[in-house]
């Protein structure tokens, strides 16, 4: 009757010892099983164990009955599954148990057959909405962990390149810096499996694998191979049968290891330390790095062959400051994945003008902790650049100067000084968008038209074509 690899967890609550004596001798095999004799002692154990499945006498002794504890043990452990299990054929106290949130009832003089039919039908309807509940859960997540922000030809290209890799057996090395996303596209290579679930994605970070342990790491060893081999273990390169072994920054991975992945790769295949059984395995390689591979195989720090074997597809990512018109949907993205239960902050127009002119050295990464100071240091929603972290203030004090400027200047009357920093204020703004009006239009959130008037009244955009 066993339903999963690992032995599900039942709770008899029932305090004949008879009645506990025959669960346990009948079903020891296939379920984990813990006993209470007494209400008091059933809420105990739930609340110290998670458990799958509670077997519950309606006329357990002491202060609680039956009925009580049906909505306590779904309070303490809201997925958990509960079968009556009574001599009380009270039918009215069974549609009541069943209201609480009971899912199934059998007499107690029942034969061992249909106890066993109940328990295994309650668990496999359970496992099986705990996968679908896991399934959605990865989706979303693969939503925020895959999502390629933006709209950028660099962006384009990339989803572009995703969609022809995705089926591909062959492996791929993502080239990148650090915080262009590189994980991100290769957990955007990742296949829907037809149950709706996700292939294994294994990550390891090249530089932590030691030499001294990376054999039995990534190949897994035998029960007793070694001093302190207590069981047999699988390796990553197992964890990953299915789906996909992703190396970040493979550049670090010592030289030694190279060689024996190399065969790996190469033979599809593991070897357990301590076994003489070759393990065939199915498995895709997906690597990324920020260095230059082939610059370090000239310096003897990298193996050609292995580059060859790894090298079939590439994929590039481009910093940043590269795209910068994906900057305000990459900040919209982080507002909305960060928000939690805050009120979701938005960014002025002036302060992404300012987010535009920063060079962002972490790249994407270095955006979303922007988001996240923000919703930890700010207290409104409206993101102005003086809301910025101390790193910004360079650019913001050009802003502010330029500001200053103006209101020193000598001026007739106050509407003189307004047009005078209108003035300047737009010319500013048109250097920044190149002469783009619309663009020019959309950030500052005025209409075209009007826009286009005032810049020939001052002769800003009439200039700037005569100058062309």
């Amino acid at each position: 009757m066993i339903v999963s690899k690992n032995k599900p967890k039942l709770l008899v609550c029932d305090d004949n010892q008879n009645v506990q004596l025959a669960i346990k001798t009948t079903f020891s095999n296939d379920l984990d099983i813990k006993s209470a004799y007494t209400s008091e002692e059933s809420l105990i154990i739930l609340k110290k164990n998670r458990m799958d499945l509670i077997l519950l006498d309606m006329e357990i002794e002491h202060s609680q009955s039956g009925l009580e504890l049906i909505p306590k043990f779904l309070a303490i452990q809201e997925d958990i599954k509960i079968i009556i299990f009574s001599g009380n054929q009270d039918f009215g106290i069974v549609k009541k148990a069943l209201q609480l949130g009971a899912c199934d009832y059998i007499i107690k003089d029942a034969e061992t057959d249909e106890l066993k039919h109940v328990i295994q039908k309650t668990l496999q309807f359970q496992q099986a909405t705990r996968k679908n509940e896991q399934n959605q859960f990865e989706l979303k997540k693969q939503h925020f962990s895959t999502a390629l922000i933006g709209e950028s030809a660099q962006i384009q290209k990339i989803r572009k390149q995703i969609e022809k890799a995705r089926n591909s057996p062959a492996p791929v090395i993502i080239f990148g810096a650090t915080g262009t996303g590189k994980e991100v596209i290769a957990r955007s290579l990742r296949k829907i499996l037809p149950d709706q679930s996700l292939e294994p994605f294994i990550s390891v970070d090249s530089s932590t694998i030691q030499s001294s342990v990376a054999e039995s790491m990534l190949f897994g060893y035998e029960k007793g191979a070694f001093t302190g081999a207590e069981k047999t273990t699988r390796g990553l390169f197992e964890e990953a049968n299915g789906g996909t072994l992703y190396f970040d920054e493979l550049a670090n991975m010592p030289l030694e290891i190279q060689n024996k992945l190399l065969r790996v790769v190469q033979e599809k295949e593991v070897l357990r330390i301590g076994s003489s059984k070759p393990i065939q395995l199915d498995f895709r390689v997906i690597c990324a790095t920020n260095q230059n591979l082939e610059e370090l195989i000239k310096q003897g720090k990298f193996k050609e062959d292995l580059y060859q074997r790894l090298c079939v597809l590439q994929i590039e990512t481009s910093p940043l400051s590269e795209r910068s018109e994906d900057l305000p949907l990459l900040l919209e993205f982080f507002a909305k994945s960060h928000q939690g239960n805050n009120p979701k902050i938005s960014f002025l127009p002036e302060t992404i003008a300012l987010l535009k002119k920063y060079s962002w050295p972490g790249n994407v990464r270095e955006v979303s902790n922007l988001v996240l100071y923000l919703y930890t240091m700010m207290d409104g929603e409206m993101v102005s650049p003086l809301d910025l972290p101390p790193k910004f203030t360079k650019a913001t004090s050009i802003a502010k100067s330029s500001l200053q400027s103006i209101s020193n200047e000598d001026f007739k009357n106050f509407y003189e000084a307004v047009e005078g920093f209108e003035q300047k204020f737009l010319q500013e703004k048109y250097s920044f968008f190149e002469g783009n009006v619309s663009k020019m239009a959309s950030a500052l959130e005025m209409d075209r038209s009007y826009l286009h008037g005032k810049l020939k009244n001052f002769g800003i955009h009439t200039a700037r074509k005569l100058n062309q």
